[in-house]
């Protein structure tokens, strides 16, 4: 009967997997005649398994459709950021200090999807306990924690550069010319790089440790992946606190003045441009020059809306809420996950936003498709 049982519940939505030694112990108020009579979307099963420890399993169709979302955000945004940097590459655009720092942009949200987004995917459909990949060794633990938060913050650092430097140079004629110039951006991005390295180098020596005596089994690893053995707040929530500070609020406020400065700024160009028009004193390559201005402008201001729309949802949860439902592993369990894909959704989505804000995008990237198709012709043809 017990086997029959089994073989049913397997293909419930969510399992418990807990010990023969547990299920015998007199104080467990969960039997099997009050899972099977439950109601509730979280079905329990008992699996008799001769660990001596309890192995809880939570599976949801919530959380296998993150998981498919989490891996469908890998593969476009893979896509997306790696056409990114070689549209903006081109000798057309490379030469534009905005463009560079979209480069950068798009490598560092390249090495963002690969941290806690694909860790998703792997937890939910892959592991067949539900481990962390940063569970499985201190170099994994360490390596990961550190592309996840230097990608994150270096993401949100290089957009503000390109906000900083539109409201610099719209404002000030001697940026542009001196200071805002594409080959000073190179320095800027490799400063602002080394800063936020150093700012989480101690992820690579600190994070993590080895527990003693331990034997790993199913679930259980050995390896506690974002605590240090004195202090089991270490990265959630103090880190994630200077996190929320350096890849979000400081960022974001930047951003959102620089914002209101070009808009201001771009509202008065707007009624500047009107009133020459109506004197005929406007010349095609002025118009030209306004006109990728502003397109550029709507990009800036759609990535920035993107920016707090997306991820400002997870600091919160990262801050206030991680530890307050840790022991409500169902729920903690959607709700990161949901609030991770938001936020990484930001991370796979810049190149849409660049192909309907940009026409300049959207003319390099159709001549670089039409010279792969003539190169792919002429290979078929007199190879």
């Amino acid at each position: 009967m017990n086997n029959e049982t089994n073989n049913f519940d397997q293909y419930l939505p969510i399992f418990s997997m807990i010990s023969y030694s547990d299920i015998l112990n007199s104080n467990l108020s969960l039997t099997l005649e009050s899972i099977l009579s439950s109601s509730s979307t979280w079905n329990r099963t008992d699996l008799f398994l001769s660990s001596e420890e309890s192995i809880i399993l939570y599976r949801h169709p919530l959380l296998y459709g993150v998981a498919i979302y989490a891996l469908l955000l890998i593969i476009v945004g893979t896509i997306g950021n790696i056409l990114t940097i070689i549209i903006l590459l081109r000798p057309n655009l490379r030469q534009h200090t905005t463009m560079r720092y979209f480069i950068a942009v798009a490598v560092a949200d390249l090495c963002a999807l690969y941290s806690w987004n694909l860790n998703l995917f792997y937890k939910h459909l892959i592991s067949l306990y539900q481990n962390d990949i940063e569970d499985a060794s201190m170099i994994s633990c360490r390596f990961i924690s550190f592309i996840g938060f230097v990608s994150l913050q270096l993401s949100s650092w290089y957009l503000t550069l390109v906000s900083i430097d539109r409201c610099l140079s719209i404002h000030f004629l001697f940026w542009r010319r001196q200071l805002g110039r594409a080959s000073h951006s190179t320095y800027i991005i490799l400063c602002i790089t080394i800063i936020i390295i150093f700012l989480n180098i101690h992820l690579l020596f600190l994070n993590g440790y080895k527990q003693s005596n331990c034997i790993p089994y199913g679930k259980r690893t050995c390896f506690k992946c974002y605590e240090r053995l004195n202090d089991k707040y270490y990265i959630f929530w103090k880190w994630e606190t200077v996190h929320v500070v350096f890849y979000n609020l400081i960022p974001l406020f930047v951003m959102l003045i620089s914002a209101y400065f070009i808009i201001r700024r771009s509202r008065s160009s707007r009624y500047m441009e009107r009133a020459l028009s109506i004197d005929g004193r406007i010349d095609s390559l002025n118009s030209d020059r306004r006109s990728k201005h502003r397109q550029l402008t709507r990009v800036l201001l759609s990535l920035i809306s993107l920016f707090a729309f997306l991820t400002t949802p997870i600091m919160i949860y990262n801050v206030f809420l991680r530890n307050y439902l840790i022991d409500r592993k169902p729920l903690k369990y959607i709700l990161q996950g949901i609030l991770l894909c938001k936020q990484f959704t930001h991370h796979a989505i810049n190149f849409f936003v660049y192909c309907y804000g940009a026409s300049m995008f959207r003319r390099e990237l159709d001549e670089f498709f039409l010279i792969f198709i003539r190169k792919k012709n002429y290979i078929m043809n007199h190879g």
